[in-house]
């Protein structure tokens, strides 16, 4: 008969084989139920991407039906887009879908270049972010890849040190001082000095844009005195609200409103070019979309896409075609 001794050791040795098992078994279950999840998460992206999902992302590549397998590629290029409420870009009400010049040329182009290309809807600062009083830099969703390129986004110094773009497919718009119609402050645009300026952020008519205006005393604004609005609406209520003297922004989305007016002359001061395609500099978007963009803008299916500003969006405030359409 052992000791009891060696029948201790022997029920300590079995407990930790026990306790071992146990700790694998749990370590298994715990990596199974993570790949189960991975696995639910990738179906459903795929789900989405496949069905179009018209709240989020809109198949803009091709005709109805294709596949993958119709493609010169496997690959699903995802392609941000925004809400600006001009005949730009805007969100169809009736079908979620977002719609307007800039999406029709992306899908024009994505059709030539024969790529299956889906638009992203998401914030603006997403793409481009500036903080008031501090430098503009790359929007955290296309710097963290969660978009192959960002849409329509005007050519500048500073984004060029940040980002890839492409050939432009329109001209650059203005930009102007924004009041309530009638200017009922008598807000003086050249010189603003000590005045309260909203900006739409994100946007290319920023505080670094109006600093370039020559013609504008006291362009150079402290950080006290600029205020960034999510989007217009928000910059109007703070008109309205009396808690900023103007804002600076594209002419795009004060014509066509009654509530507001131009109350300056119109700058061209912060941008090289006019509207292209902003891509991260290791994404390949651009090396197909420039030969595809340079056979659409000498096709008269441009010029149609030009005519449809004022027809199928002509509903919505924003451009007239001569404004920023190249060859007009």
């Amino acid at each position: 008969m052992e000791p009891a001794s060696s029948n201790k050791n022997l029920y300590e040795k079995d407990a930790s084989v026990r306790n071992g098992n146990s700790k694998l078994l749990l370590v298994v279950v715990v990596i199974a139920l993570c790949f189960a999840i991975a696995a639910f998460i990738l179906a459903l992206v795929s789900l989405v991407i496949q069905n179009g999902s018209a709240s989020q992302i809109n198949l803009v590549g091709g005709a109805a039906g294709l596949t993958t397998a119709d493609y010169d590629d496997d690959k699903v290029w995802l392609i941000h887009t925004g809400h600006s409420g001009t005949n730009s870009e805007y969100i169809n009400e009736e079908t979620g879908r977002v719609e307007g010049f800039n999406p029709d040329i992306m899908n024009a182009v994505c059709r030539i270049a024969n790529k299956n290309c889906a638009l992203v809807f998401d914030v603006y600062t997403n793409c481009w972010d500036n903080q008031a009083g501090e430098s503009a830099r790359g929007g955290f969703g296309l710097m963290a890849g969660w978009f192959d390129a960002c849409g329509a986004w005007r050519v500048k110094p500073d984004r060029q040190r940040t980002f890839a773009f492409s050939d432009t497919f329109s001209r650059a718009p203005f930009h102007a001082f924004m009041t309530l119609t009638g200017n009922p402050e008598g807000f003086n645009w050249r010189d603003i000095t000590g005045k309260t300026i909203g900006f739409i952020d994100g946007f290319s008519a920023d505080e670094h844009c109006l600093a370039k205006a020559d013609a504008v005393t006291g362009a150079v604004l402290p950080a006290e005195n600029i205020v960034h609005c999510v989007d217009f609406e928000e910059c109007y209520d703070r008109l309205v609200a009396n808690t900023i003297d103007a804002a600076f922004m594209s002419v795009s989305k004060i014509r066509g409103q009654s509530s507001v007016e131009i109350a300056s002359e119109e700058f061209n001061a912060c941008q090289v070019q006019g509207f292209g395609m902003m891509a991260r500099f290791d994404n390949k978007l651009i090396e197909w979309w420039n030969p595809a963009q340079e056979k659409l803008l000498a096709s008269k299916e441009y010029h149609e896409i030009c005519k449809d500003v004022k027809i199928a969006h002509g509903h919505m405030p924003g451009y007239e075609p001569a404004d920023f359409c190249i060859g007009l």
